[in-house]
């Protein structure tokens, strides 16, 4: 009998790439897949697209819904992509339901990583994933998506027979497959802001650094994690060591704003005359345009997050899409039309 793999996610930007890249890999079909979705559009959407290859689990009231309860006490493997790094309910719910001998792949993300003492500053070292995993699995709780890491490091603990992996991008970009959300968080993040003020402009001195990944690299990674399991799972590390980085180059938030000029110009966004070469940058006392928000953004665009995919690379992955820049012109058409 098939393993029954349940995703969360299926609509958004992440999850719903996935869910194609699985949808892929499971013909012939390896996987009893199931998504689950809020909306009977929605699951409509899905059905429409993927007809039989994809089970729709419907819940109407989100991770609290009998219906996931259920779908998570009867998966094999329950894939987490649902905003899962920062929503503390269904992490418990999924710690109380899922049956022993289960798989938890949930993703998380490397903000947990920043120092937000060093903002603004090039740390290039990059955070491996084996040969620091004592400390990445002992920050404090205060890190950024840090509290749910917990409750997930925990329940191998509480529930030896359940295993838990952890996958923590850095900054994603790329075209989606999904059928709800086109868009990552980030770069539309910065187009939005350059929207607002009408001009681009650089957070900072622009020189602290972030690894990015394309979309479709870290779909290809969830696949090997799912086919690994199923045909080797003593290949991967679980638990508190099944902490597992991807990642491609390095960018600096300078490169990143400095890239965006030319698009963000060309698509109408701000005129040619506030492009980031030629505006001050923002500071910690003058970006103030996101209200309560602008602090936590600000220092989220001066922060660093290097890290080092060694366990991705030991299981053979390797990023095999284009680099961020040249990403950048699409994402801001996106952006133009309407696209979220």
């Amino acid at each position: 009998m098939s393993p029954k793999l349940l995703l969360t996610g299926a609509t958004g930007y992440v999850g719903g790439h996935v869910l194609a890249h699985l949808v892929a890999f499971n013909s012939p079909s390896k996987l009893d897949l199931s998504a689950f979705v809020r909306k009977q559009s929605d699951a409509d959407k899905l059905v429409s697209v993927y007809g039989s290859n994809v089970s729709v689990v419907l819940g109407p009231n989100a991770y609290e819904d009998p219906a996931f309860a259920s779908a998570v006490a009867e998966a094999d493997i329950v894939l987490h992509l649902g905003n899962a790094a920062d929503d503390p309910v269904s992490a418990d719910l999924i710690a109380a339901k899922i049956k022993d001998g289960a798989l938890l792949i949930h993703i998380s993300g490397s903000f947990v990583l920043s120092d937000f003492s060093k903002l603004d500053q090039a740390l290039t070292t990059p955070v491996d994933d084996i040969k620091d995993i004592k400390t990445i699995t002992s920050l404090p709780e205060s890190q950024p998506h840090r509290d749910i890491d917990i409750k997930v490091l925990d329940l191998s603990k509480k529930r030896p027979n359940v295993k838990t992996l952890i996958v923590c991008p850095p900054l994603i970009y790329g075209p989606s497959k999904s059928i709800g959300h086109k868009a990552s968080i980030q770069i539309p993040l910065l187009i939005k802001i350059a929207s607002i003020a009408k001009a681009n402009k650089v957070f900072g001195t622009g020189n602290a650094i972030w690894s990015t990944v394309h979309l479709s690299d870290l779909a290809n990674f969830f696949v090997t994690l799912v086919s690994t399991y199923i045909s080797d799972p003593s290949k991967l590390s679980y638990n508190d060591e099944g902490y597992y980085f991807v990642a491609s180059e390095q960018r600096s938030w300078g490169e990143i704003v400095a890239a965006l000029d030319a698009p963000l110009v060309h698509y109408g966004v701000i005129p040619s005359e506030n492009v980031s070469s030629k505006e001050p940058a923002w500071t910690a006392d003058s970006f103030t345009i996101l209200g309560d928000k602008s602090s936590y953004v600000y220092s989220l665009f001066t922060s660093n997050s290097v890290t080092e995919p060694s366990r991705a690379k030991k299981l053979g992955w390797k990023p095999v899409n284009a680099g961020l820049l040249a990403e950048i012109g699409p994402m801001v058409k996106l952006f133009s039309d309407g696209v979220e």
